[in-house]
């Protein structure tokens, strides 16, 4: 049997006693120490002035490379290939023959030979000479012919984005296998209605396809190309701007800690960024403020 010694009487209310003790003791220190570290942290804090800038915000997303128009030629009806008129990379004008299609290979039947329906460049051939091919589905499709005489970004917009973005807006593309080049680019379409979403049940928010002409783009801008893309929604120039992290958001209303004297100053902001929010009542510039202590940041609604 385990033996456990229990303690009545006065030992009772004398260990109550050292036991209060000890904590009110250890409120005091903890209240001590903390005053003393933040005095200590707020002068070692960092700092950053109000300074005159310019504001640019944009939305990013991904895309891919396509041409100006493309076009599959499928077999009008299942056959052989008799003849190929042309080969991966030839350029052709509207009305060339590309390829005839024959129900045999037999000496004595004759085929008319399928033909361009505008000006391009042949970007795919998927049929050789002597095959069979059949006229349903994606086994039809014979010869890919593309219009590069403009080049587009094919994308998505979020929900979120949606109404920020416009025609005629200006974007910076990046071609994620064409390395130190940067292009640029315009909306010139917006879909005015979100793509069907892949299942019933997903109510995430809808997305709308856009499309963005590049403007200088190189031979190595081919279709399918993955890129990156920002859309610069919205400009400011020359105005009194802060980074991000130094200003508070408290109850709708935002605040700023300067430094001389550690005086808390509300002020009224304008556009914003992913790295800086422009100041339009409040501060001047060359103002220095200092970046807000943990529990500051913690009262910001």
């Amino acid at each position: 049997m385990k033996y456990v010694r229990k303690v009545t009487g006065p030992q009772t209310r004398w260990l109550a006693r050292v036991s209060l003790f000890r904590r009110v003791a250890s409120l005091i220190l903890i209240v001590w120490f903390s005053s003393g570290c933040a005095n200590k942290d707020r002068g070692e804090l960092p700092t950053a002035k109000a300074e005159i800038g310019d504001l640019h915000q944009t939305v990013a997303i991904s895309g891919t490379v396509k041409a100006k128009r493309e076009s599959f030629l499928p077999a009008p009806y299942a056959g052989y290939v008799r003849k190929l008129f042309v080969e991966v990379g030839s350029r052709v004008k509207k009305g060339d023959p590309l390829i005839t299609i024959t129900a045999n290979l037999s000496p004595e039947e004759v085929g008319f030979p399928m033909r361009a329906a505008f000006d391009g460049m042949v970007s795919q051939v998927l049929r050789s000479e002597g095959d069979y091919v059949t006229n349903s589905g994606n086994e039809s499709r014979l010869i890919k012919l593309e219009d590069r005489s403009q080049m587009q970004i094919e994308s998505d917009v979020p929900e979120a984005d949606f109404t920020k973005v416009k025609i005629g807006q200006k974007a910076r593309i990046r071609v994620n296998a064409i390395q130190g080049l940067e292009f640029d680019g315009e909306i010139v379409q917006i879909f005015q209605s979100a793509r069907e979403a892949d299942n019933s049940w997903d109510r995430k928010g809808g997305s709308f396809p856009i499309r963005i002409q590049l403007k200088n783009p190189t031979p190595e801008v081919v279709s399918g190309l993955s890129s990156v893309v920002e859309i610069r929604v919205a400009s400011r120039e020359k105005v009194l701007r802060l980074p991000q992290e130094f200003v508070l958001r408290e109850q709708g209303k935002f605040a700023v800690i300067k430094k001389k004297n550690n005086e808390r100053v509300e002020v009224k902001t304008g556009l914003r960024t992913e790295s800086f929010i422009e100041i339009t009542e409040g501060l001047k510039a060359g103002d220095e403020v200092v970046f807000p202590l943990a529990k500051e940041a913690g009262d910001a609604n």
